[in-house]
């Protein structure tokens, strides 16, 4: 059954003219999902730096098919239009699981997209704000990914320039707005750029070939031919590792690990993702892949009828790769296992000719990351900052 909810309509009268706006309300079983999702290629034509993801995946996921967060809760679509065109959208949830493991009454906003104009801001994040807290929510951070996952976190409030694989692209506008509303800093999420060419390898393989003998462990490769039994030796890393301060993440469940993998297998190109070792117990993970985006901006959201063939032409030609986690057992974390992934990831870009890596994105409270990191030699250049709202006090 088609769900589509008329919200309200507004007036308003900007510069001598009347304009009205309504708005909408829909769930995730609605045919105007893809409405939802079309708005973002026409708020962002023209714009060279923006990287379209596949309208086929996009929708699936919007509709909730394999998206571990749509089954951790509900959530709403809000649209906003001047007339027959879509000026403003935002999804809006819930994470149960979140929220009974961290003691929270915390709702999310995700993939927030709008016309430079307060009021339709104000339209949409006032009917988002409503129902989370007719739902008991006392709180709202976002924007957040609309999958649990890394993708469209955060706004850009530092650097420039088309993202890397899976990262956010947002208007420049967008923190204004939201902070007029009302809303707060949350967390600052940072992107840091490493260049291959300027590593000196000799004082970085002496430090780590120390380390290894001296700790024990070994840096290996993922096998994609064993899923089950690599996820089954990451959930452990990730539920010895999981930072308890992150208010918007939780570690994923055992199928959750193995449903991203094969997610990401097809992606993988047998470089830049590795587990670490002491002994038999995993103690370590990183995740790299190559910056797909590159291909993704030449293919305009479709596989058909020539998207396939650009992807095929166009990935043999990337240059860049993105890590997109790292994370050590809190035992084993001044033990240089950082490092020594690093290292394997470093001798990788060498291989395969990449020209960059993006570690990202490390939480600007994470000390021992950022050192980590700056130490090898990249950079801190872009950064995507979540916001929070107290609904008990609006």
């Amino acid at each position: 059954m088609h769900k589509s909810l008329l919200y309200h309509y507004c007036i308003y009268q900007v510069r001598g003219e009347f304009l009205l706006y309504n708005i909408i309300s829909f769930d995730k079983s609605s045919k105007k999902v893809k409405d939802f999702l079309n708005f973002e290629f026409e708020i962002y034509k023209g714009d060279d730096n923006w990287v379209p993801q596949l309208i086929g995946d996009t929708i699936k996921m919007l509709h909730g098919k394999g998206n571990p967060l749509f089954e951790n809760g509900e959530q709403i679509f809000f649209m906003v239009y001047d007339d027959k065109k879509v000026v403003g959208r935002v999804l809006v949830g819930i994470d149960e699981e979140l929220n009974r493991v961290r003691g929270f009454t915390q709702g999310y906003f995700s993939m927030f997209e709008c016309i430079d104009d307060w009021q339709v801001c104000k339209m949409m994040m006032d009917a988002g704000n409503d129902w989370l807290a007719g739902k008991g929510m006392d709180k709202v951070i976002g924007p957040l990914s609309p999958s649990n996952g890394d993708d469209r976190k955060g706004f850009v409030v530092m650097g420039e320039g088309s993202p890397v694989l899976l990262n956010a692209y947002t208007k420049d506008y967008y923190p204004a707005l939201i902070e007029k509303y009302g809303f707060t800093k949350n967390d600052d999420h940072l992107a840091y750029y490493f260049d291959p060419t300027v590593f000196t390898l000799a004082r970085h393989e002496k430090v780590v070939e120390y380390t290894k003998k001296k700790f024990g462990f070994r840096v290996e490769k993922f096998n994609p031919k064993k899923v089950k039994e690599e996820a089954i030796d990451v959930k452990q890393i990730l539920d010895a590792s999981f930072p308890e301060e992150w208010d918007y993440l939780i570690a994923p469940s055992l199928e959750g690990v193995i449903e991203e993998f094969k997610g990401l297998r097809p992606l993988y190109d047998g470089h830049y993702c590795y587990i670490v070792r002491k002994d038999d117990k995993p103690i370590g993970f990183m995740v790299g892949l190559p910056d797909y985006n590159q291909v993704l901006k030449r293919m305009g959201g479709k596989l058909l009828p020539f998207g396939w063939a650009k992807f095929l032409i166009y990935k043999r030609k990337i240059n860049g790769i993105r890590v997109l986690i790292q994370m050590v057992d809190k035992e084993y974390q001044k033990m240089g296992v950082n490092h020594a992934m690093f290292l394997d990831a470093y001798k990788d870009t060498v291989k395969t000719g990449i020209d960059f890596a993006e570690i990202s994105c490390i939480d600007e409270d994470n000390i021992d990351s950022r050192n980590g990191v700056e130490n090898f030699g990249a950079v801190h250049y872009r950064t995507y900052r979540t916001y929070k709202y107290d609904l008990e006090k609006a």
